[in-house]
């Protein structure tokens, strides 16, 4: 009987863990740590070579939507976030006096008039 080895992410996030945990046992001279490192060695090479792939599949798809998945999700806000702050750089922020709209005027242009897109009133604002 040909069995296939049945490595996914949670696999390999399982391999990683063992060889962070025997690592760290190895500095602190822990025997529970390196334990607990082998318990989830094991653990992830009976995945591997288990035959029930449907339950192996599922356990793959929990793991990416609970944990890869939000994780992939805070880095892309991250990077959103950092692409307004250059941004920041480049604008000044001010508010509408009538409607209190807060408005994008580019900075280093002197004097400019704003008109308020919400309100309609015209202005001037040093940028």
């Amino acid at each position: 009987m040909k069995n296939k080895l049945n490595i996914d992410e949670f696999g390999i996030f399982l391999v990683w863990m063992g060889i962070i945990f025997s690592l760290i046992s190895y500095f602190t001279k822990s025997t529970f740590l390196n334990s607990f490192g082998f318990v989830i060695f094991v653990f992830a090479i009976y995945r591997s070579f288990s035959g029930q792939k449907e339950r192996r599949s599922l356990e793959n798809k929990q793991f990416k939507e609970k944990l890869v998945d939000p994780i992939k999700q805070a880095f892309k806000n991250g990077k959103k976030d950092a692409t307004k702050l250059n941004r920041s750089k480049d604008y000044k922020y001010i508010a509408c006096p009538n409607c209190g709209q807060k408005l994008r005027i580019p900075k280093k242009k002197g004097n400019v008039k704003v008109k308020c897109p919400k309100c309609g009133e015209k202005f001037d604002a040093r940028s």
